[in-house]
């Protein structure tokens, strides 16, 4: 044997012991009882794991929302748990994913089991508060403020930024509510913009003063007479009993031991493999189809920036995969997007046809389902929203950035030649020709057309009453259901017990859910890099990414800026 076999005998063999001693590790030992389920919620919580060859082969990935939710639902009833704490540091997440939390936590209070969030950390505001209303007690560490106050709804604008840089934001959109290139166009809200948000403003703070002051068993009225005159203090907290006591990490611990003679802490991503587990086995089988991220053509990846980028063929064939097997009995399509390609929307929403014709299909909406979130959901038996989503947009916007000027700052200079007009239809160096304007305008037109006609047929309504809710316009999920985008009110869970009814199976019939696209073990990733078959964005930057690469990266996010694009809240913060 030569010594370079050898080597690669020995670096394999290496490489052999660590795997078998990840995997020995990551299987959890037993669990003891009178055991306290732990979950830290922070920053951004996402509704699909991101590929991530590395945290599987650590076994340390970040949690999802349908972990958070599974391992709360299975605490309940548990013998092994005897309670459960939420450690709250500041959120970066929708109104939507925290409504669904909330509702596993109220119903997990019904166990009797104690259920403690704890408030421990700098930043907690009123997304914060409003998810650790749905604990039985809220603890707060004794120099912490609660920064509950009346709610804002804020949005950049690159205007002036752009100005100064020479570039010029050309946009045309269907209709006025069709704002989302007004971060480009603008310097402020626009009348219709403004009307839009303080709509979306006011519909969340009613929701939140509302579901708070039900949890903690207080006056509407009062609750909100203190969040207007917030921030608290500690001790004006627990006065106004926004918070039950304050405390420290070691008396929560002391908190549990009184209560069973002991503290077994048991986090969530160990927890989870319990539940994993236990969920393994079940009766019928219903597919949980992930839409989430922009929306574009070709294939699902990781963006640039973090997130997913939802691959219109990636998701449709993930529905087609649903549809075709015979033991799924209906599909529940999660929607968590703002929109993106209009050619990608049409490639998903004709999946959704084609599914709903051979079983049941129930789209389930999350933080988002706007613009084309909201057509590719269109076709579905039932629509769900949680009160809080952000959903319509039904509208059309086209437009690109002129930046021509900033070459010239730079001293930068380019030439062309074209065969036709409108070859330079969306050159980056020159407006856009009255000819092709008018192009433009007969585009948005058309699809605007579509997009109602298609809206009208699939809610059964008409295309002057689509017309009147449409121009582009977001509502949340409460208002929705009002004027008839959704059927019902509820999260993931209840997409699934509606589902289930569709397709005849009892609502006390215990399912299994068969998620897609899968998550892969760390084994199928190791074997799927091998053969070159994973094509996740955190690969590319590990082997180097030519001018090529980046190239097509940035004309692939360049081309989602066509007719249904809208990044709803698009650089809106409400907190």
């Amino acid at each position: 044997m030569t010594w370079g076999k050898r080597r690669a005998l020995i670096i394999g063999l290496v490489i052999l012991f660590f795997v078998l001693l990840v995997w020995a590790g990551s299987k959890p030992a037993r669990l003891a009882s009178h055991s306290v389920l732990v979950i830290d919620a922070q920053g951004e919580i996402n509704e699909q794991r991101e590929p991530d060859f590395f945290s599987v082969f650590s076994g340390s990935s970040v949690p999802v929302l349908h972990d958070i939710v599974d391992a709360i639902d299975a605490a309940e009833s548990d013998g092994r748990i005897s309670g459960l704490v939420v450690r709250i540091a500041p959120l970066h997440t929708g109104w939507g994913k925290l409504e669904e939390i909330r509702t596993h936590l109220l119903q997990f209070r019904k166990s009797g089991k104690p259920s403690i969030c704890y408030l421990g950390y700098d930043g907690i505001g009123n997304p914060e508060y409003y998810l650790a209303s749905a604990c039985q007690q809220i603890w707060l560490v004794p120099t912490a403020p609660v920064s509950i106050r009346g709610m804002m709804a804020e949005a950049m604008f690159f205007r002036g930024t752009l100005d100064k840089l020479k570039i010029v934001p050309e946009f045309y959109h269907i209709a006025e509510y069709k704002t989302a290139g007004n971060l480009y166009t603008e310097k402020k809200f626009t009348p219709a913009h403004r009307e839009e948000v303080e709509n979306l403003l006011h519909g969340i703070y009613g929701q939140y003063l509302t579901e708070a002051s039900e949890a903690r068993g207080m006056d509407r009225a009062k609750f909100e007479a203190l969040v207007s005159r917030g921030p608290l203090q500690s001790g004006e907290a627990v006065e106004s009993k926004v918070v039950d006591r304050l405390g420290y990490w070691d008396q929560v611990q002391e908190y549990f031991k009184k209560r069973s003679g002991e503290w077994n802490p048991v986090p969530l991503n160990r927890y989870k493999f319990f539940v994993k587990n236990s969920a393994a086995a079940g009766g019928e089988r219903i597919a949980v189809v992930h839409a989430s991220g922009l929306i574009v053509s070709g294939a699902s990846e990781s963006s640039p920036g973090g997130g997913s980028v939802m691959g219109g063929d990636s998701v449709a064939a993930d529905i087609r995969r649903a549809r075709e097997d015979s033991s799924i009995k209906a599909i529940v399509l999660r929607v968590d997007s703002g929109g993106g390609s209009v050619v990608a929307s049409e490639v998903i929403r004709r999946e959704v046809e084609l599914a709903r014709a051979a079983k049941p299909v129930v789209v389930s909406m999350s933080d988002v389902a706007a613009s084309g979130g909201y057509w590719i959901s269109v076709n579905a038996n039932k629509i769900v929203a949680d009160p809080n989503t952000i959903t319509g947009s039904i509208g059309v916007l086209i437009g690109k950035l002129n930046i021509s000027g900033l070459y010239n700052l730079l001293g930068l200079s380019t030439d062309y030649v074209a065969t036709s007009d409108n070859a330079t239809l969306f050159s980056a160096q020159q407006n856009f020709s009255p000819a092709q304007r008018a192009y433009i305008e007969r585009s948005i037109q058309k699809t605007y057309a579509e997009f109602t006609e298609g809206v009208a047929a699939g809610r059964n309504m008409t295309v002057k009453k689509v017309d009147q809710i449409g121009k582009g316009r977001v509502w949340t999920g409460t208002q929705a259901k009002e004027i008839g985008l959704v059927d019902e009110l509820g999260g993931l869970d209840r997409a699934i017990g509606v589902a289930k009814e569709l397709a005849h199976i009892s609502a006390s019939e215990r399912v299994r859910i068969v998620r897609f696209p899968e998550e892969k073990s760390f084994f199928q990733m190791l074997f799927e890099r091998e053969r070159g078959q994973w094509t996740d964005g955190r690969w590319a930057t590990a082997h180097g990414v030519n001018a090529r690469s980046l190239d097509a990266m940035v004309r692939k996010i360049v081309d989602t800026m066509g007719p249904v694009q809208a990044r709803i809240p698009y650089e809106l913060h409400i907190r």
